[in-house]
């Protein structure tokens, strides 16, 4: 049977390091975007994390580049630090032996040793906007020689204000340059971004409920403000996850959740956007690593995050926005795995549910602690359409304060806390 990869008119050599790395066949976004950008044609592609996105530019990327020539030939412009370095991470193992020299270049990494590094002239460079603007401006590295160009994560760059930035290292590329531009929303503002910035383009639209249901079991569950704590200790207990992300609204709720975690015995750490460079590269390599079971971030703090293995998505606050919802359910269910989303939410913030269920087309089965079914009453306005298993009747999932979970005994036996 010839690889999905082979089809696609994917080089011997990149083929084989997709097998090695467990690659064999192509992902929706990339069968469109990898033949376009191999016959040259710009691409904007709306599609979440977890859908094969990175692969899909990172490929063509690879068998673009021509090692014996000394100076930047592609730039991956990202909005996050942790999104530059795993892009160069997964770059890295497509090339294998290749003498193609990649270089991550974001804030929090040593100045003078990335200048270093720049001066050591690399082919591929995939950073942040500030810290590549800085190297230029000191004259460490240029992007004359750049005819490959990605902006991922657009929509959130627009959003952070970067693309100011952005605009000044596009302009110092070459004047004919390739174009790809990855966002998880095709607004108007990111389209008219995409007018501006691209030409003879191919627009691959992969839908949110194509990317995300299809491969989440998604669940939800009614409890209170006041008892979410406990439910969510309850959830870790009842489901052992191998790897677990729970989602607050805020940085001081992410904050008071996992100190109360880890009270409770939890092999837990946090990730908010107050923490320092160093301390957030120490959390994420534990995480990676699995010494950490379950890591509580803030929104903001986990953006364009990509970890394999995370099994379970918890969303401590419900989201009030349905991108958001999807980029955080997203997480698990990576590279068409399955994966298990949970969403948590109070009488009060039953809108915020139908909203999110209504838009994305899905009816999520509601669960009480234990994981039974709870039949649930919808509404007129609630959506046709069923993904997830028929609701059988059960107790109710508000929760009882007289059946609280146990907190400090029969404690998983899973991963230990790095020393």
């Amino acid at each position: 049977m010839q690889n999905g990869f082979s089809a696609l008119k994917v080089c011997a050599n990149t083929v084989e390091q997709l097998q090695k790395m467990g690659i064999t066949r192509p992902m929706p976004v990339q069968e469109q975007a990898i033949p376009a950008l191999f016959a040259g044609r710009d691409v904007i592609a709306r599609a979440q994390t977890g859908t094969g996105k990175t692969l899909a530019f990172l490929v063509p990327l690879a068998e673009k580049v021509d090692a014996t020539k000394p100076y930047a030939q592609a730039l991956v412009i990202t909005p996050t630090r942790e999104l530059a370095q795993q892009i160069a991470v997964e770059l890295k193992k497509i090339l294998g032996e290749s003498p193609i020299k990649v270089l991550a270049v974001t804030g929090g990494r040593d100045f003078e040793e990335q200048k270093y590094k720049l001066e050591g002239r690399s082919h591929v460079l995939i950073g942040t906007p500030g810290r590549l603007l800085d190297h230029i401006k000191k004259g460490n590295t240029d992007l004359g020689g750049v005819k490959y160009l990605v902006l991922d994560e657009v929509d959130e760059m627009l959003q952070q204000g970067f693309m100011d930035e952005a605009f000044d290292l596009i302009a110092m590329t070459a004047a004919e340059h390739q174009t790809m531009l990855c966002s998880a929303t095709l607004n108007e503002e990111v389209r008219k971004l995409g007018r501006k910035l691209t030409k003879n383009c191919a627009l691959i639209d992969i839908e949110p409920d194509k990317a995300t249901v299809d491969k989440i079991k998604q669940i939800c569950l009614k409890t209170t403000d006041e008892y979410k704590n406990r439910a969510v200790a309850a959830l870790i207990e009842r489901l052992n996850p191998y790897l677990a992300i729970v989602f607050c609204m805020s940085k001081e709720r992410t904050k008071e959740l996992g100190d109360w975690l880890g009270m409770q015995g939890f092999n837990v750490d946090v990730l908010h956007g107050e923490m320092s460079p160093a301390k957030r590269k120490t959390v994420m390599k534990s995480f990676r690593d699995a010494k950490i079971q379950v890591l509580v971030a803030s929104d903001l703090a986990a953006r364009g995050l990509d970890v394999e293995g995370v099994t379970h998505v918890i969303n401590y606050d419900i989201p009030h926005d349905v991108d958001w919802y999807v980029h955080r359910i997203g997480r698990t269910g990576r590279a068409g795995n399955d994966g298990v989303a949970i969403t948590l939410y109070t009488p009060e913030e039953v809108k915020w549910l139908r909203n999110i269920e209504t838009k994305l087309g899905v009816l999520m089965e509601r669960q009480n602690l234990e994981g039974e079914t709870v039949a649930r009453r919808v509404s007129s306005t609630a959506p046709a359409k069923n993904k997830s298993a028929a609701p059988k009747r059960g107790r109710n999932a508000v929760a009882d304060k007289r059946k609280a979970p146990k907190t400090g005994s029969n404690r998983r036996q899973g991963p230990k806390k790095a020393k």
